[in-house]
């Protein structure tokens, strides 16, 4: 059946786009020009041996069908419609359907142009989504600007406001509207105004700058602590301007001040108390020194040393220092250790030190960690010394005097009895004797008292 005129026929063949001529009764394929057999890769064998139902991806049969009805309820002449089409390789394309209804030797047919729109759906699609991205991506920056907890500006080179967020209001207690306008200067303390102005003045030549914490007078006239980050967008037409992101520290200055008077208090204390304190990350074998290593024992600090302690333990008490430690570190049961041992400073003089060691332990009885306290006992002991020294000669003293005065006492009280006792001796003679030989008795007995008391203070 010739359907084309030559003429025709030639447009047909050579048209770029697909186009096809299809029985709207049988819904046979009757012609097919190369641009459809090149686009949809199907020969035309198959487009002539396949009705135009088969092109169509199987969810969109119903549509499909629904527009046959109305050619034929309505014989619509001219179409101009949008559907899926199949490839042979399984792609599914999006075209733009052109038709037009004509009769041929008593038969319905309709001459269709297919023009792939994909790639501008898909563009569509990309741009409808790269808009509500937009569109959700300022709504985002202006939530989280607006009630975020950071205050976030705009502010000109000069340093005026230009905009700010609405967290300034529970930031500073200040309402943004009376801010604009206004130059963010005025209330950077005026210790800090100078360092700020400088750094936001370097932003001519960097993009972008930190700031370091800074005193910010808020509403309450109250001196807060701010950190900031800027950057320049001058150059951004939507800005216009400086962009300032603020957060407030004023508690963690304070807590870091208290901080820090704590520890200066602790290293007094500890500097009182004559110790240096370690803690020891016995897993990985890291040993962290406290400033009592440099104050009280005159090691350098500035230079890490992993072994400090055991590379200065005075060399005859090196073993067992090391024995009683490690012994204490696979003990499961052990929880404290104390011991003693001779220990060189820096400077090599010999100091006896007291250890104190505490161990932490994982469920499994692992020493894990452990805080060791090494304290300067040297005077301590030598203290101890000089004492037992003193107690020993006391005691020395003490029973060589005692041992004198008692046989001279007992000479005494002998020679006291045999007078008392002869007949020349007169009856106040006699009675003079007794309160001697009594008095010598007393003498005697605290004699035995200060020995006792001595013997006593030797066992102690």
């Amino acid at each position: 059946m010739d359907f084309l005129n030559n003429l025709y026929k030639d447009i047909f063949q050579l048209s770029p786009q697909p186009m096809w001529i299809y029985d709207i009764d049988t819904l046979r394929f009757l012609e097919v020009n190369e641009a459809a057999i090149r686009h949809y890769g199907y020969s035309r064998e198959d487009f002539l041996s396949m009705t135009i139902k088969e092109i169509r991806p199987e969810d969109t049969i119903p549509k499909f069908e629904l527009a046959m009805e109305n050619v034929h309820r309505y014989k619509e002449r001219f179409t101009n419609k949008r559907y899926k089409h199949l490839k042979k390789n399984g792609d599914i394309i999006s075209v733009e359907i052109k038709s037009n209804l004509f009769e041929s030797d008593g038969r319905s047919v309709e001459l269709i142009i297919a023009t792939d729109i994909t790639s501008q759906l898909q563009y569509e699609q990309a741009a409808k989504r790269l808009e509500e991205t937009l569109f959700l991506s300022e709504n985002r920056f202006k939530a989280l600007v607006q009630a975020g907890s950071d205050l976030t500006s705009v502010i000109d080179m000069d340093g005026k406001y230009k905009f700010l967020s609405e967290s300034c209001i529970s930031l500073l207690k200040i309402y943004p509207e009376k801010m604009i306008g206004k130059t963010a200067y005025d209330y950077v303390h005026p210790e800090d105004r100078e360092r700020v102005i400088e750094q936001m003045n370097s932003l001519l030549e960097v993009e972008r700058i930190h700031i370091k914490p800074f005193r910010f007078l808020n509403g309450d006239n109250e001196w807060r602590w701010l950190t900031t980050t800027a950057r320049n967008m001058l150059g951004d037409p939507a800005i216009l301007g400086i962009v300032t992101n603020s957060t407030d520290i004023t508690e963690l200055i304070n807590k870091n001040e208290e901080l820090r008077l704590s520890n200066d208090r602790y290293k007094l204390m500890l500097k009182a108390a004559d110790e240096a304190i370690c803690d020891w990350d016995i897993e990985n074998d890291i040993a962290n020194w406290s400033v009592g290593f440099n104050e009280i024992f005159g090691y350098n600090m500035d230079v890490y040393n992993n072994t400090l302690w055991s590379d200065n333990i005075f060399p005859e008490d090196k073993e067992q220092a090391l024995k009683e430690l490690n012994d204490a570190v696979k003990n499961p049961e052990t929880e404290v250790l104390h011991s003693e041992y001779r220990f060189f400073k820096a400077n090599r003089e010999v100091a006896i030190i007291h250890y104190r060691g505490i161990f932490l332990r994982d469920k499994d009885g692992n020493a894990i960690r452990a805080i060791g306290s090494y304290r300067d006992i040297t005077a301590y002991k030598e203290t101890i010394s000089r004492v037992q020294r003193q107690a020993m000669q006391l005691q020395e003293i003490a029973w060589t005097q005692s041992h004198k005065i008692r046989d001279s006492l007992a000479k005494i009280i002998g020679l006291a009895d045999l007078l008392k006792n002869e007949d020349f001796t007169t009856d106040a003679q006699k009675e003079i004797l007794t309160f001697l030989n009594e008095s010598a008795t007393e003498l005697d007995k605290g004699i035995r008292n200060i020995v006792s008391i001595t013997y006593t203070l030797d066992k102690s």
